[in-house]
């Protein structure tokens, strides 16, 4: 297997879509469901908004022969801007952020999602993913990395840990049947001069 890393087209948009929802883990299900436009038509969008942190140019995707098996989206922190204003949205609905929103990482190069399908997970394309992101932070005068993850998450933490991450924070998630996780959410931060060795 040889994988490619490379930067997400705009033709890349399913598996983008894909990638975003697997990653999230039913948050933006729960965020978005009952409004006037379906969940997956919303994040279309949002990836098509050059203004947006959501954009698709900050997608990264993991490639084996010409198939998109997993992918990344990352950048500056202090960026970030939540992609489309929805009216419609009830204000009750923005609680499901909070536990996000009350634990930062400011000057850090953010990891927005990262996710490999099942069916190509344990064959180091999550550390790749990763090493490709590192390399951009320090390319962009980085020193630290951050990612949320929830904190049932074992799998995933037990990667970023192998891969020199470490929980700064935890924040308890607001319950919602759309969620594939409960309990807590963590922060977790790596600093860019810490080397990286491909562990899974």
């Amino acid at each position: 297997m040889a994988i490619e890393i490379r930067k997400a087209l705009r033709t890349d948009t399913a598996q983008l879509l894909r990638i975003r929802l697997m990653a999230h883990g039913g948050f933006n299900e729960a965020l978005y469901e009952n409004l006037d436009l379906p969940v997956e038509t919303i994040i279309e969008t949002e990836l098509g908004d050059s203004a947006s942190t959501e954009y698709y140019g900050n997608y990264w995707v993991a490639v084996d022969n010409g198939e998109i098996v997993g992918g990344l989206s990352a950048y500056p922190f202090d960026d970030e801007n939540p992609a489309i204003d929805h009216p419609l949205l009830p204000p009750e609905r923005l609680l499901l952020e909070s536990p996000f929103a009350s634990m930062e990482a400011p000057g850090s190069y953010f990891i927005h999602a990262i996710t490999v399908f099942a069916e190509f997970r344990r064959l180091g394309i999550g550390s790749k993913l990763l090493e490709m992101a590192k390399a951009h932070a320090v390319a962009g005068g980085f020193g630290l990395l951050s990612l949320y993850v929830f904190a049932q998450n074992s799998d995933a933490i037990a990667l970023y840990q192998k891969q020199g991450y470490r929980e700064t924070g935890r924040s308890p998630l607001i319950p919602h049947p759309k969620l594939a996780y409960s309990g807590d959410v963590c922060l977790m931060i790596c600093p860019t001069s810490q080397g990286i060795s491909g562990l899974d």
